[in-house]
């Protein structure tokens, strides 16, 4: 079903209950505003029951999980198009980490080192520490 909801805002598939794709133009190409959109969600005091939002920047997207108990489908829709305003009026703080959104998190080598490091060297520790164990 496609059809529109607000100037903005409209439903791309909704068969799924409780699951809905929502075509959000704002975001589309646009990192910093889809990983916004998407925080705004999923923080917001309005939106208790929302437990997933993944918005996709190529096809202008934003997939929402929500639970029935909270919200109806046209809450959501409302929820959406509420933080979508916000967002377009600047009414949301742009903070350094949202422009770049790789600051604060670690390169996923660095990562995968440190961890290997860790376990080597936990290894090696307790191999010693049972080797004294066993001769002492």
């Amino acid at each position: 079903m496609n059809y529109a909801i607000q100037d903005t805002i409209y439903i791309v598939h909704n068969s799924v209950p409780n699951r809905i794709r929502l075509l959000v133009p704002l975001i589309k190409y646009k990192h910093t505003f889809a990983e916004l959109l998407k925080q705004c969600l999923l923080r917001d005091a309005n939106a208790k029951g929302v437990y997933h939002a993944e918005p996709n920047v190529i096809t202008g997207t934003l997939l929402v999980k929500y639970h029935p108990a909270f919200h109806t489908e046209a809450e959501i829709i409302e929820l959406v198009r509420a933080n979508a305003l916000k967002l377009k009026e600047g009414k949301i703080e742009i903070t350094q980490k949202h422009k770049n959104p790789k600051v604060g998190r670690m390169r996923p080598g660095a990562f995968f080192t440190r961890e290997l490091l860790v376990s080597i060297a936990g290894n090696v520790v307790a191999g010693i520490i049972l080797a004294l164990v066993i001769a002492g």
